[in-house]
């Protein structure tokens, strides 16, 4: 079983998690690795986030990771 309902887990299987103030329309990815050495990682989510430029109340967005690509390279067109 994969748990993703904590700091930990959500790190150890490389989700990130961003939160989101409304009031200045603005994301924030939180630094999982930091909150994890600071004793959070057994933190559950959803937990309570506030925006550290306005202190109004945030909310937090679970986001899976992205699969590595690489652009296609560009070509000159023809002639």
């Amino acid at each position: 079983m994969i748990d993703l309902s904590t700091l930990a887990g959500l790190h150890k299987h490389h989700h990130e998690l961003h939160a989101y103030c409304a009031r200045c329309d603005r994301w924030v990815c939180l630094d999982l690795a930091r909150l994890i050495r600071e004793g959070k990682g057994g933190l559950r989510v959803p937990f309570r986030v506030s925006c550290q430029a306005c202190g109004s109340n945030g909310r937090v967005q679970v986001r899976p990771p992205q699969p590595a690509h690489r652009a296609p390279s560009w070509t000159e067109p023809p002639g």
